[in-house]
């Protein structure tokens, strides 16, 4: 039995029976192009639901392209600003990666909590204000130390943290940064984990989108630094205004295409999975946040330190609901994949492999040949799952290709002045692997992990994800001879390998 997160916070008073999966029957398989999960049903034709996915995807488009380039651009203005030291950079970085270790379980049991269109509304606010008030926060950095720029680069001073002014707004950068990471996430859950499954009831729609989703992600990750890149001018601050102005327009456009899904999904009265009955517009006003605030005058202080608000305990309960869950093995095999230093868009493996040789062409070819893999992998996807006979199959065959690959790397990797091309190669060819493990994992959640909880759980995965990210930079300060590279390679192929190792147990337990 799993309890709820209700709006008093963790209650005993609604209980949910987790669903088992004791047979094939149980688990939502993709056989063929007209396939639906017939148990959830659906209202809407699958044109319709095609249809309304579109400005899904749109809007997806419209803000990653924003958020992929202000993110590449961002680091670029800070080590312009600060050219004898990384330390601004790595803050930025660990600033946005700590909150979503911290609030992701939070702002998942949000998106659980809340009405849809309110959450989308704050999650839209948040990404706006956080990068309007990033742009004047640099601008203003950039005014008050580009007179001191060239005296910096002479006698390597670091006058970004040299006066009170500068350090007071480099402190709120990372603030506002820390609250556009969270929007982010907020965003991210409520739409691809919490709205798209809920509208799209067809087995075969619901892939399409969600492989059309991360062909966007992928793209963008390529398009957007690309164009950024053409844009900037590092010596003129306009130009990285022009990348903040863009992403801080593209919000309101996400909004309104999201609002046209809400506004023809609501009347139809659809009910978001075929257990809890919850319907798609159902859910808490916002303004109760403030009512909860008030009622905590009223409350003993054990009840307010173990109060829903309190992130710890979020974090607490989300991890019993996220480990509760049938398809647990499944998200623990996707979150082992972020323990690697064995991917083309890797900082470290970057740095390791232009110190032994590779030159820049080189390098920029290994990551965009490692995007374009992937995105074949997303285009295929279909046609692999058909190939395999159904979409559990898929899982297994992903992550096994994928830890068959980065095992052949390692072979290499022990003669790298020999076969550099070689463990180039079987990395980039990994990339099918990880991307099409994730596409069937996605499924999973979407389709296993019940509505009223669904944003909880896929908030703890974001977390734990991130905290995998972390570990792998933590592990690389303390290993950090390139000597010594060769733990943080074989590590990497031993995480990946416990992925596939942890679906076999998923299959076994579930006999499927």
């Amino acid at each position: 039995m799993i309890k709820l997160l209700s709006g008093d916070g963790y209650s005993g008073e609604d209980e949910y029976d987790s669903p088992e999966l004791n047979s094939k029957s149980d688990i939502i398989d993709i056989q063929t192009e007209g396939g639906i999960s017939e148990t959830l049903g659906s209202k809407m034709t699958e044109e319709q639901e095609e249809s309304l996915s579109y400005y899904i995807m749109l809007s997806h488009f419209i803000t990653r392209m924003g958020d992929r380039g202000w993110e590449f651009i961002v680091p670029l203005f800070l080590i312009f600003l600060s050219p004898k030291s990384l330390i601004p950079v790595s803050l930025f970085g660990l600033s946005t990666t700590l909150v979503r270790i911290f609030f992701g379980t939070t702002i998942g049991n949000m998106a659980d909590k809340y009405k849809k269109l309110q959450i989308i509304k704050l999650g839209v606010t948040g990404q706006a204000v956080s990068i309007g008030s990033s742009c004047i926060f640099l601008y203003l950095l950039f005014k008050i130390n580009n007179a001191s720029l060239e005296s910096q680069k002479e006698n390597g001073t670091n006058v970004l943290f040299d006066d009170n002014t500068s350090v007071t707004l480099f402190c709120l950068l990372l603030f506002s940064s820390a609250l556009h990471s969270l929007s982010g996430q907020l965003m991210d859950i409520s739409v691809e984990r919490k709205w798209t499954p809920s509208f799209i009831k067809h087995d075969t729609v619901l892939t399409r989108v969600n492989t059309r989703m991360r062909q966007i992600d992928l793209s963008t990750e390529v398009l957007a630094p690309f164009l950024a890149g053409l844009i900037t001018n590092r010596e003129n601050p306009n130009s990285f205004l022009l990348i903040g102005l863009f992403n801080f327009v593209s919000f309101f456009p996400q909004y309104i295409l999201l609002k046209i899904v809400y506004d023809k999904v609501s009347p139809l009265g659809l009910k978001v999975d075929d257990k809890s009955q919850i319907d798609f517009t159902d859910g808490l006003d916002l303004s109760n946040i403030t009512t909860e605030f008030k009622d905590l005058r009223n409350k003993s202080l054990k009840e307010i330190v173990l109060g829903e608000w309190n992130p710890l305990t979020n974090i607490i309960v989300g991890w019993r609901l996220f480990y509760q869950q049938n398809v647990f093995l499944i998200m623990v095999a996707y979150i082992l994949l972020w323990f690697t230093v064995l991917s083309p868009h890797d900082s470290i493996l970057t740095a390791y492999l232009s110190n032994n040789g590779y030159s820049d062409p080189e390098l920029g070819l290994f990551r965009g040949l490692g995007a374009v893999f992937g995105l074949g992998s997303t285009l295929l996807f279909g046609r692999v799952v058909k190939l395999l006979g159904n979409i559990t199959n898929a899982a297994l065959g992903y992550i096994l290709e994928e830890g068959i690959l980065v095992l052949l790397a390692g072979f290499f990797f022990s003669s790298i002045s020999d076969t550099k091309y070689v463990f180039m190669l079987s990395i980039i060819f990994s990339r099918c692997g990880l991307y099409g493990f994730e596409l069937t994992e996605i499924h999973f959640v979407q389709r296993q992990v019940p509505d009223n909880i669904r944003g909880v759980v896929s908030g703890v995965e974001s977390s734990l994800c991130s905290l995998a990210t972390l570990s792998v930079f933590v592990v690389s300060i303390i290993i950090n001879s390139i000597d010594q590279f060769y733990i943080l390679v074989w590590g990497s192929i031993l995480f990946v390998n416990l992925g596939w190792i942890s679906i076999v147990l998923w299959r076994i337990k579930n006999k499927v």
